[in-house]
């Protein structure tokens, strides 16, 4: 997920107005197979950024903070006002989030969010965030589809994930693979080998998932990792949206989410 900077520029007039890898017996599903997991195609063979990201559940937010400063999470729609991210991507102080709405050119234009909660147990603690979950209201549906929450089958280890995000260092909506190792109620996640897809910086709230039954489901929200460049080696942990504490949250806030 470490691709092209066609969307930098739009990101940064938005302003204005997270990691991965897996068991070595895992392979890569083709371009085709990743963008196609949220609905799109590749944009090059072989690659992993997607094309039109207006037609993905997966959502771009800036967040500007009391003093002005900005930054780039990533979420996911799981109704048409309602988008989950991390918690630590809307900190106590932040000012203002918006949500990229893309149009097919290319172009986008912000929606700015109406409120936002994050999970009232959110705390940093020596393995990573807990609790890193946060809803986003939004004052008009976006046009892009939705995502369901996974509940019917929970995690395990060895479970084939997608990962999602508009992360760095290209800033660009791309779609990885990764395999996970572990599993608890707090998080699942994965030390990075160099193989398979990794999550960075930006890509912060946006989706873990899998398929059942034929449809991709929210397993995980990308939340904290041990390198800063997400180098190999790198601990990625994610939200375990299955979680009961986090699950609770989730659907307390944003009770029109669709589950299978």
């Amino acid at each position: 997920m470490k691709h092209g900077f066609k969307y930098l520029g739009v990101v940064m007039a938005l302003l204005l107005a997270g990691c991965g890898g897996g068991g070595d017996d895992v392979s890569l599903p083709s371009a085709a197979e990743l963008c196609g997991s949220v609905g799109v195609q590749p944009k090059i063979a072989n690659g992993s950024n997607c094309t039109s990201p207006e037609k993905t559940p997966v959502i771009l937010l800036v967040v500007v903070g009391a003093g002005g400063s900005s930054s780039i999470c990533s979420g996911v729609l799981l109704t048409p006002v309602k988008v989950l991210t991390a918690a630590h991507c809307v900190p106590a102080g932040t000012s203002r989030v918006a949500a990229a709405v893309w149009r097919a050119d290319g172009s986008a234009k912000a929606l700015n969010a109406s409120g936002w909660v994050a999970h009232p147990g959110f705390a940093q603690s020596s393995s990573g965030y807990v609790n890193d979950a946060a809803v986003v209201t939004l004052p008009a549906a976006m046009p892009n589809p939705t995502m369901p929450l996974l509940v019917s089958q929970p995690s395990s280890v060895g479970d084939g994930v997608f990962l999602s995000g508009w992360g760095g260092p290209g800033f660009e909506f791309a779609v990885g693979y990764a395999s996970l190792t572990m599993v608890n109620e707090n998080h699942v996640g994965f030390t990075y080998t160099g193989k398979l897809s990794n999550a960075c910086a930006g890509d912060s709230g946006g989706p873990v998932y899998r398929p059942v039954g034929g449809r991709q489901g929210v397993v995980g929200l990308t939340s904290s990792g041990t390198a800063a460049n997400c180098e190999v080696g790198d601990r990625s942990l994610f939200t375990n949206t299955q979680g009961a504490s986090v699950l609770g949250f989730i659907r307390s806030q944003a009770p029109g989410a669709a589950e299978i």
